[in-house]
């Protein structure tokens, strides 16, 4: 089958206007594919950097982008969202964005869509599973609740508090929980029962005050006996834990990784002082009575369980909906590396199998502000313990089909080593000279003439160069084809506020 070909903008004139818009007979759908700029389907499977300053259309051209990737491909997407942008993307726009489609010659801007109506759209989008995540959805089935599995965040989201000296004490507390509820998350899953995660590693921790070492192991290795634990076939919940190497060399591989989660759990223990474990557990029920993770084993599996059977195509997380900085980066962090143990998951099970039953489908991480997210220079840990993740990602995620594409008005402030390793690069409206100046050097873009990266600076709303595979490893300039979902954020109304009362 012919790869597919995603339709991101029109073609311009010299003078930078959509050509075939320029008659004012022109209509949605009437154009012919020298009219429309494409991008071969394969070309987008790399990482991405659109700099942009503010006005110059990127929310409608990210936009553009989303909603071709998940049209034309079989990708997913979890899109980072600031600003709310993203919040509607489930309606799509009212059928006059294709019926009242045209372009203004004087102020130079126009919503122009290539299909021929609403319905022809419309019946690609419908069939799109999408899910958007925020702190309180409203009763509707395209909004979930944001939950963060709390073993599943970095310990230096929540170590800024603590004494640099005591941090060590931190991370062993976390990682006696991980395990603990890694060993929990075993037993539930086979005897169908539940546990809150917090209160199960008090319990356990509580043992080792009362008793030692050895009191601990004893009561681990008669909770989480193996003999108990072995799950029974065809448990779809727990794929996970034997793996493609066969019945009898995944139940001696189950008993390993039982075990060994049962000496971390010790080990870790040893390093645990009250104090420490006092803090710990009450930032982590700060959290949780705030709204903010999740800590009943119960109900993380029923999640995961019912996305498994409706596997969803977009997630958008609303991060405004999370008022405090810090719940945003746990949420982000929590995301980052359940996407992370997922691919390398998949990955390792496809290498035991025939390459020909490999279905495996890119994921590509949306992160729009991204220098608040990627900065050049973290003021603290919790921002370099999130930029590393977004390093790893950046340095390994190719090989397990994981692609970030960044967005940023200021490519001065995001961290080099990200933004040196994205292959696809899109240049907008950009403001100032220093500005560009800092985006040709950081996009390596010395090979691109100096006038066609010039034309930035006169770019009205809604253009773009692309530079990268996809624009076949040279350059393309482009009108931004219309958005066709609903954009979640708005600008004031300058005819409204303009005037006088």
């Amino acid at each position: 089958m012919t790869e597919s070909q995603l339709v991101l903008g029109w073609e311009l004139t010299p003078t930078l206007e959509p050509r075939y818009w320029l008659d004012i007979n022109s209509k949605s759908g009437h154009q012919s594919d020298l009219d429309l700029v494409r991008v071969p389907s394969s070309s987008i499977a790399t990482h991405t950097a659109i700099i942009a300053q503010s006005g110059s259309g990127k929310s409608f051209f990210l936009g553009r982008f989303l909603e071709e990737i998940l049209i034309k491909t079989k990708c997913r997407c979890i899109v980072l969202d600031p600003n709310a942008d993203f919040k509607k993307v489930h309606e799509v726009a009212s059928a006059q964005l294709w019926e009242d489609a045209s372009y203004d010659i004087l102020k130079r801007k126009g919503k122009l869509p290539h299909e021929s109506s609403r319905d022809e759209f419309n019946a690609d989008w419908s069939k799109i599973p999408i899910r958007i995540f925020t702190a309180k959805p409203p009763p509707h089935s395209a909004y979930g609740q944001i939950q963060i599995w709390w073993p599943s965040i970095g310990i230096d989201l929540i170590s800024d508090d603590v004494e640099p000296m005591l941090r060590s004490e931190l991370y062993h507390c976390h990682r006696f929980v991980n395990a603990i509820a890694h060993l929990s998350e075993i037993r539930c899953a086979v005897k169908k029962t539940s546990c809150e995660i917090l209160n199960e590693s008090s319990k356990f921790l509580n043992l080792l005050r009362t008793g030692n070492s050895d009191t601990l192991r004893a009561a681990l290795q008669a909770d989480f006996n193996v003999a108990d634990l072995t799950p029974p076939k065809g448990a779809k919940d727990l794929d996970w834990i034997y793996e493609p190497y066969g019945q009898l060399f995944g139940k001696i591989m189950f008993s390993q990784k039982v075990n060994n989660r049962i000496q971390v759990a010790v080990t870790a223990a040893k390093y645990i002082s009250e104090p420490i474990e006092n803090f710990y557990f009450s930032k982590a029920r700060e959290f949780h009575a705030a709204g903010i993770i999740e800590t009943s084993i119960h109900n993380v599996r029923e999640a995961r369980l019912k996305s498994s059977a409706l596997p969803l195509r977009l997630e958008v997380i609303d991060l405004p909906s999370l008022q405090d900085r810090s719940a945003r980066f746990l949420a982000i962090s929590s995301i980052l590396n359940n996407e992370w143990e997922r691919v390398r998951r998949e990955w390792n099970i496809s290498l035991h199998g025939n390459p020909q039953d490999d279905n495996r489908v890119p994921t590509f991480i949306i992160i729009d502000e991204a220098h608040n997210l990627i900065p050049h220079t973290p003021r603290n840990n919790a921002e370099n313990s999130l930029r590393e993740q977004f390093r790893r990602i950046i340095a390994e995620g190719r090989k397990y089909g994981l692609f970030l594409i960044l967005v940023s008005q200021r490519p001065d402030k995001l961290d080099p080593l990200i933004v040196s390793e994205c292959e696809n690069r899109a240049l907008m409206k950009l403001n100032s000279s220093s500005v560009l100046t800092s985006a040709r050097t950081l996009l390596g873009l010395d090979e691109i003439p100096s006038r066609m990266i010039e034309k930035c600076l006169e770019f009205p709303t809604g253009r773009a160069l692309l530079v990268g595979p996809w624009a076949n490893g040279g350059s393309k300039l482009l009108f931004s084809a219309a958005r066709r979902t609903v954009e979640g954020g708005r600008d004031l109304r300058p005819e409204y506020w303009s005037i006088p009362y």
